[in-house]
């Protein structure tokens, strides 16, 4: 313990005896330290955020293609940092009044692009770091910046309102066009057919009426269909002769047919239809078809074997009547 004690009393007394010499050495690096920090220039930074909107109200401009979010990123850094915009900062900023030539402005420029730097923190917000050798100019040069983009961004956003505005404009033209084709159409149509409605009114009011006439059609067909459904089955359960002493000769089905049409004809001309009206073209169709089919029917009955059941026969008249109004109304729907 009394070695260490003399040991670090001999390292103090050495220390002592020495005290200038190591004054002398710390005031040398000190005097040094301070040229080499005297000798580095001044270097003050200026931040700027920015928020720019990269999309508008709606999802896309009219008549623009779309664009991707990243690419915009890039683009507005691009455009920030360009030599076209940092021309500009220089004569635009405090900056002037160090250049003299084409030459200065060309190494200003180039200093610009090193001191200059844009980080995005989000989707629309940047930040602007610019350094400078005095925080003033750091100042200037950030401002006169964001007022170039800010100018610049302006008369983008005019340049593509008045692209929109040219394409819908064009679009408006287009339909303008085909209503005034579509006015001429329907008038061409309503001079060509109106005629040829039934009714009176105008067009629509005659399609209205038309469209009743076909509803009405149509729901006299399901009945008339209905009907003659019906008639058929009961002449399916009928027998078609009766046992017993036979007559002379009696009207088959065909001639059954053939009166039942006539008698719809002659009810037709009198309900005061003329020769060209559909049902009494239709009927004239099927009043041939008939003749021609009576022509060749037997009479039925003759011998001893019975006779013609009359329920039948009314059954078979009733079910021509109704074959015929199906034809009929079949006509007028078409």
């Amino acid at each position: 313990m009394t070695g260490l004690y003399d040991e670090a009393r001999l390292a103090l007394h050495a220390v002592w005896t020495r005290r200038w010499l190591a004054l002398a050495v710390a005031w040398g690096v000190c005097v040094l330290g301070w040229l080499v920090v005297s000798q580095m220039p001044s270097r003050y930074e200026s931040h700027a955020r920015v928020f720019v909107q990269l999309g508008s109200i709606l999802p896309d401009s009219v008549g623009q293609p779309a664009s991707q979010p990243a690419v915009d990123v890039d683009t507005i850094r691009q455009t920030l940092t360009s030599a076209v915009n940092l021309e500009k900062v220089v004569r635009g900023s405090d900056l002037a009044g160090t250049v003299s030539s084409d030459r200065d402005v060309a190494d200003r420029v180039a200093s610009l692009a090193q001191n200059i730097k844009i980080v995005s923190q989000q989707d629309n917000l940047f930040e602007i770091t610019t350094t400078a050798s005095s925080p003033g100019l750091a100042r200037s040069i950030t401002r006169t910046l964001i007022d170039i983009f800010v100018a610049d961004n302006l008369a983008g956003d005019r340049s593509q309102t008045s692209s929109s505005l040219g394409f819908l404009d064009k679009q408006l033209d287009g339909l303008q066009k085909q209503l005034q084709d579509a006015e001429t159409k329907r008038a061409d149509f309503q001079n060509r057919y109106l005629g040829s409605l039934p009714g009176t009114g105008s067009v629509s009011d005659r399609i209205g009426a038309a469209r009743n006439q076909l509803a009405q059609v149509e729901g006299d067909l399901a009945a008339a269909q209905s009907s003659l459904a019906v008639v058929q089955g009961q002449m399916g359960g009928t027998p078609q002769s009766i046992p017993g002493a036979g007559v002379g000769g009696g009207a088959g089905p065909a001639r059954a047919r053939l009166n039942a049409i006539q008698g719809q004809l002659a009810d037709a001309r009198a309900r005061g239809y003329t020769e060209n009206h559909p049902d009494v073209i239709a009927l004239k169709s099927q009043l041939a078809a008939a003749q021609a089919a009576a022509r060749s029917e037997p009479l039925v009955g003759g011998g001893g074997g019975g006779s013609v059941n009359p329920l039948y026969l009314s059954l078979q008249s009733m079910s021509a009547e109704k074959q015929s109004a199906v034809a009929a109304l079949r006509m007028r729907r078409a």
